[in-house]
């Protein structure tokens, strides 16, 4: 998929219904807005065969972001739009991986790692 905000790729593999996202940097509110209708749309596609979408989110070049931007993504995860059946969190950054994890506390289908490939491999393995 295609967009024109540098702070966000999304990568989608309609076959398998997984996508990945990489963040990078610093969001404003306007960024969150942007990012959600992109997470929808790629949600949506993959809504459309059928399948629970899996998510890869990368947040290894991701900064630590403003109360306000963190409050309104904890938002946005509310919306059953924007929600996948499993979410793998990857970062080194132990930041980043705070202000996830906390952002998430209430998310149990979200699951944190250090290492890029045990989340793809977690993520696409058989379900529990």
């Amino acid at each position: 998929m295609t967009n024109q905000n540098p702070l966000f790729d999304i990568t989608l593999d309609l076959g398998l219904g997984y996508f990945e996202v990489v963040t990078r940097g610093f969001w404003s509110l306007d960024d969150i807005a942007e990012f959600r209708s992109a997470l929808e749309r790629t949600i949506h596609r993959i809504r459309a065969t059928g399948r629970m979408p899996v998510s890869l989110c990368d947040y290894s070049h991701a900064m630590v972001q403003s109360q306000e931007v963190v409050a309104a993504f904890m938002q946005m995860m509310e919306a059953p739009s924007v929600r996948s059946g499993r979410v793998a969190v990857y970062t080194k950054g132990a930041l980043t991986k705070f202000q996830a994890t906390r952002a998430n506390l209430d998310h149990g289908e979200f699951r944190f790692f250090t290492c890029k490939d045990a989340a793809r491999a977690w993520l696409l393995s058989p379900r529990d």
